[in-house]
């Protein structure tokens, strides 16, 4: 399984950091790289692999990363979480720290999903399988509504809910504004023949208003400015 690396946070203008700084960033970049780190996935892979999703091959290690890269106290969001496959992946990256996942979802699919409605309970179970339900707060309501009352800061975005462009675009105005600066912004199936509307929610609207940005197969990532206007 290849695995395209998370990319450090990119700071636009701000000037060099000292050189014990620079060491520390290092330190902290080969222990996210390092074996403990594959030993830590392979554990957690061996109870994620029969989690039902439609993650593309290594996007859930991408996943796995991006949530251990996080200081600790962290929050992420994902919108849309399905069965529980992609919240496994992030909350894995969370075990033994006091960072924790938002997994917001109905949890009763679409017409994609019938007859398979109501998937609570199933996404419940394999978090707890997974030994990571101390990591998950289940958000049960439609993601933009959810958006409209959220208060706490982000430091991860994914999202990968429905996919139809005014809600992907709500999904992204509505939880936005709440990531830090620098904070991690993914969006899932860019680019996808089958999903037009998140590739113009974001070529037109979210791109633009992040730095550093990339694509792993569909996941399409960046982070929130440090500084105002950086690019």
């Amino acid at each position: 399984m290849s695995i395209r690396p998370l990319p450090p946070p990119v700071v636009g203008k701000a000037p060099p950091l000292p050189r014990r700084i620079r060491l520390k960033i290092q330190r902290i970049f080969l222990d996210l790289t390092g074996p403990e780190v594959d030993r830590e996935w392979r554990r957690a892979w061996s109870s994620i692999d029969s989690v039902e999703g439609w993650l593309l091959e290594g996007q859930e290690r991408w996943l796995f990363d991006a949530a251990r890269s996080l200081p600790s106290p962290a929050n992420i969001v994902e919108i849309g979480s399905f069965k529980g496959r992609s919240t496994c992946c992030l909350a894995s990256g969370c075990r033994g720290t006091k960072k924790r996942v938002y997994a917001v979802d109905t949890f009763d699919g679409n017409e994609c999903d019938f007859p398979s409605r109501n998937f609570f309970d199933e996404f419940t179970e394999n978090v707890r399988r997974c030994g990571l339900s101390d990591y998950v707060m289940p958000v049960v309501g439609v993601s933009w509504e959810t958006a409209k009352d959220w208060r706490a800061p982000i430091h991860l975005l994914f999202i990968d809910g429905s996919h139809r462009y005014e809600d992907v675009l709500a999904d992204f105005e509505g939880f936005f504004p709440h990531v830090v600066p620098g904070g991690l912004v993914a969006f899932h199936d860019v680019g996808e023949e089958a999903w037009p509307d998140v590739l113009r929610v974001w070529d037109e609207s979210a791109k633009h208003r992040l730095t550093g940005t990339g694509q792993y197969k569909s996941l399409a990532f960046g982070r929130k400015p440090l500084l105002a206007g950086a690019r």
